[in-house]
């Protein structure tokens, strides 16, 4: 009972320690972190080596090309900056496998204590530093979990039941292979997996050639969870997330190979370069998890360009893409903070051209128009937050009043814009769940008509400044509350027997129809207003 208490206890803290270094330590990764991210990988070799401090820091391949891939997806990298950054990561994760290898247990004391020290006296600047301190307390509680799991796991070594079941494995390499493969679609981590392999054969658990197995096996477990990843990207970003998943597999494919050829023709290779570096063991495999890593590497670089080509045809580039990334703003235009003013306009009005399309499927008979409505809503909500990141940076960089003015009145549009489209969105749900509907009253479709125009109009007022397109847009969307309420009721009268869906469809249309009306006319004061208007005025509760 004392082992299994000391086994378990350890793999606690142990997984503890895994999930806190990763975790805070992608909290850091913000969007200043990101634009140095996009600044370092312009440099030769840049990528290469962010690759290794990423996987370094995250301990998770997974996470890196998480991360990747939304910065792809958002502009901020290029396919051909992304790729070795997603490949060199792997090679960083190897850090934490070659220092488990060796006793710990007083490095973890070392950091549990000053990160102890550090937290209780509130040395973390106000929470600045937290995630780093967070971290570095997960780091320790990893190593100390490592130390307690390895003074467990020995004495099982000498209980006749495990002796038992050492002898009927007799030395097989496929359960192993296998076992690292299921753990690590579990765990999501191969280092996670092999540091355990490397515990347990200190421990003489299991033998030094079962160990290199299961470490070949998390390889290839690590590329199949990256696979299954691949489900919830299209696009670019879905073509980086399976090139990690073809680079795990190809390469360890490459390394089982090496290991049948050096067994079965006797040619000293990869293992035999192990015996070379270290004679513990333990170290071996941390020596063999590196290679794995470096040599991968090394070995696709040279055809990444055939590999994305391939991968290219299985995902294409989503339309959704171009839509998505900002076709103004970057972090160089933030040097002039005028001109970079003008620029996130010009972001905005590529937002507002894109409403009267979000109607066109509603009014047209159920079409879908060249673009469909969920891919311009939700490209265009990608779109606001790098707007509102972009206009934060620059007012947190120091603007004079009147630049300053201007901002905080982009940023207020850039609110309405977001609450635009959100209303636009549910108006054409709405009104989507009855559309076909014969019984369907005819305040309905008049609605959407009226909405369109009114979009269509404020997009022409956007584009223009004209003032008497500013004028009109004015006109049309004043208040027209007690005119709205009479058609509701005149609609609901014309058909008694209206079906509840129906009956209640109208008051949600005709709700967000006026909430619409409202964001329109705040629009258009705030392009007719001088930068910086204040345009803070309560809106109406919306009711259905």
């Amino acid at each position: 009972m004392d082992i299994l208490t000391s086994i378990l206890g350890g793999l606690g803290l142990f997984f503890i320690g895994i999930k806190a270094v990763s975790s805070n330590l992608q909290q850091l990764a913000g969007r200043r972190a990101r634009n140095a991210i996009n600044r370092l990988t312009a440099r030769p070799l840049a990528p290469v080596l962010l690759g290794v401090l990423l996987g370094a820091l995250t301990q998770s391949t997974n996470a890196v090309t998480v991360i990747a891939t939304s910065m792809l997806g958002s502009g901020l990298l290029t396919m051909r900056r992304a790729v070795p950054v997603v490949a060199w990561s792997n090679v960083g994760t190897s850090g934490l496998v070659l220092l488990a290898a060796i006793d710990m247990r007083v490095a973890a004391l070392w950091l549990l204590g000053l990160t102890g020290f550090a937290g209780y006296f509130g040395w973390d600047k106000g929470g600045k530093w937290r995630p780093a301190l967070n971290a570095l307390v997960g780091l320790g509680l990893l190593f100390l979990g490592l130390t307690i799991v390895k003074a467990g796991a020995a004495p099982m070594r000498d209980v006749a039941a495990v002796r038992d079941v050492l002898s009927l494995a007799n030395g097989a390499l496929i359960p192993p292979l296998a076992l690292g493969v299921l753990v690590t679609l579990v765990a999501q981590s191969s280092s996670t997996v092999s540091i355990l392999a490397i515990t347990f054969a200190a421990a003489q658990l299991i033998t030094y050639d079962q160990t290199v197995m299961i470490v070949y096996g998390a390889s290839l477990g690590s590329g199949l969870s990256v696979l299954l990843l691949a489900r919830s990207f299209s696009g670019s970003p879905r073509q980086l997330v399976l090139f990690q998943a073809l680079f795990k597999c190809l390469g360890t494919m490459l390394f089982l190979l090496l290991y049948v050829i050096e067994h079965a023709m006797d040619v000293p290779l990869v293992l035999a370069l192990c015996d070379l570096l270290a004679a513990d063991p333990s170290r071996k495999v941390g020596w063999l998890f590196l290679m794995l890593q470096l040599c991968t590497a090394l070995a696709l670089t040279p055809f990444t360009g055939i590999l994305l080509g391939l991968i290219a045809r299985f995902s294409p580039p989503s339309a959704s893409e171009d839509l998505s990334r900002p076709a103004f703003i970057n972090e160089q235009a933030q040097q002039d903070a005028p001109t970079a003013l003008d620029l996130a306009e010009r972001e905005q009005e590529r937002l507002i051209a894109r409403f009267p399309a979000m109607l066109e499927g509603v009014i047209d008979g159920g079409g879908t128009g060249d673009v469909p409505r969920p891919v311009l809503s939700g490209s265009s909500e990608h779109l606001e937050r790098e707007i509102a990141e972009f206009l934060k940076a620059l007012m947190e960089a120091g603007l004079e009043r009147e630049t300053l003015d201007h901002a905080v009145g982009l940023n207020a549009r850039n609110v309405l814009l977001t609450g635009l489209r959100e209303t636009v969105d549910e108006f054409a749900t709405t009104l989507e769940s009855v559309q076909g509907r014969m019984d369907a009253p005819p305040l309905i479709s008049g609605l959407a008509e009226a909405l369109h125009t009114l979009l269509w109009q404020m997009e022409e007022a956007t584009r223009s400044r004209d003032t008497d397109d500013i004028a009109m847009l004015l006109d049309l969307t004043r208040d027209r509350g007690e005119m709205m309420q009479a058609l509701r009721s005149r609609a609901v009268a014309q058909d008694a027997g209206l079906a509840y869906d129906l009956h209640d469809a109208v008051f949600r249309a005709s709700a967000l129809f006026e909430r619409a009306v409202w964001l329109l006319r705040r629009l258009a004061f705030q392009v007719q207003q001088a930068p910086g208007a204040d345009l803070e005025v309560e809106s109406p509760a919306v009711t259905a």
